[in-house]
């Protein structure tokens, strides 16, 4: 079990990966199981086998996690009833700071209110209120589907102060300015706690890059900043290269992600990543089949240098940056002794450097990967 390397005077998170979903998105390249390829008993069987290991982690861990997830694939297909018998094994030990669910809006109803009290946060999938861009993106849900998960997600505010996080894409091909600003100014209608904006991504292997073409790079940037500033004005705080909150609202879980926590992953292709200055990052088969024969996990620890890149890939995606006292203690070096000679080359409007911190500036988010190819190489 994974459990063995972990560092265990630190939170543990717990991510659960729920594969099924209607059809699978045009753009989507993370593994998940369309209804079509299943066979009439994987979901029973997946549940069986997941139950049977969420079990054996729980007894393992014998503490409360510092937060769950649950993504997919569409995690709402299997039901709020199963769903809620798989929080009662994980919350066995105690609550979570936050429980975190994944739904699509054409699967989200009344049903789900079963959660109330236990799941924390719902993040829905909205992608656009255009109907013409969601059958671009191979969307199942359209507008009609979105504004009532909305207005659902909103009662359950209301009722029992649970938040909610939409997300939206844009840079969709023949999306204009406009369109892009006007989903925005729908979606903030209903008063998100968060919102999630992300650039439209071709991936290998899927529909969308033999259908259409991306957006060239001058483009991209132009709609990224016109949509940030104008969030912004939103009242939403960018405090992630694709995460906005209103009111300090931030997702706890993908702040275990961007700070390098320590997390478990259970399902099809979930990852995992333990320890602390030394790192087991772990993942799961990913396939449905590989899974239920042997759902095992694949280790490997990382060498001190990936360590090291992993730690600079995550916290310099959020707006707090890299604390250099909590660098020198984790990974016993200091950051201005490794990185000052890199961080020289950089263009001056891309970054912050302070005494205690380095963060990035917004130009500097659009060039991120180059800034992190330039550190890497005075490792």
């Amino acid at each position: 079990m994974i459990s063995r390397y972990l560092e265990p005077d630190r939170p543990v998170s717990l991510y659960i990966h729920i594969p099924f979903c209607t059809t699978k998105c045009g753009y989507c390249a993370f593994y998940s199981l369309p209804q079509n390829a299943c066979r009439d008993d994987d979901m029973s069987r997946f549940l069986d086998v997941l139950s049977r290991q969420l079990e054996a982690l729980v007894e393992d861990i014998g503490r409360p996690f510092h937060t769950v997830y649950i993504g997919g694939g569409n995690p709402g297909l299997i039901g709020a009833s199963r769903i809620d018998s798989l929080l009662t094994t994980a919350f066995r030990y105690g609550r979570p700071v936050e429980c975190s669910m994944e739904i699509n809006p054409e699967t989200l109803d009344e049903s789900f209110s079963l959660l109330l009290g236990k799941v924390d946060r719902f993040s829905v999938g909205i992608q656009s209120f255009d109907g013409r861009h969601l059958r671009t993106l191979g969307r199942n849900a359209d507008t009609a589907a979105c504004t009532k998960a909305l207005d659902l997600l909103t009662d359950f505010r209301n009722e029992a102060g649970t938040l909610f996080n939409a997300d939206l894409m844009t840079n969709i091909p023949r999306q204009s300015l406009d369109d892009a600003l006007g989903d925005i100014d729908t979606l903030v209608s209903w008063q998100p706690d968060h919102i999630s904006l992300y650039s439209l991504t071709f991936e290998e292997g899927t529909r969308l890059i033999e259908q259409e073409v991306p957006a060239g790079e001058d483009e991209e940037a132009d709609m990224l900043n016109a949509l940030w500033s104008h969030l912004d004005g939103l009242g939403y705080e960018q405090y992630e290269v694709s995460a906005f909150a209103r009111d300090g609202h931030y997702c706890a879980h993908n702040l275990v992600y961007w700070n390098l926590g320590q997390y478990i992953g259970l399902g099809p292709g979930a990852e995992s990543s333990v320890g602390y200055s030394s790192i087991v990052s772990s993942r799961e088969s990913e396939s449905l089949d590989g899974y239920l024969s042997d759902p095992s996990f694949s280790s490997v620890r990382l060498s001190r240098e990936e360590a090291v890149e992993e730690y600079l890939m995550t916290c310099l995606r959020t707006r707090w940056g890299l604390d250099k006292e909590k660098f020198s203690r984790r990974f016993s070096s200091s950051f201005d002794d490794l990185f000052s000679s890199a961080v020289s080359t950089l263009e001056p409007e891309w970054y912050n450097d302070g005494p205690d911190r380095f963060w990035l500036t917004r130009d500097g988010i659009m060039v991120l990967n180059r800034i992190l190819l330039a550190l890497f190489l005075d490792l």
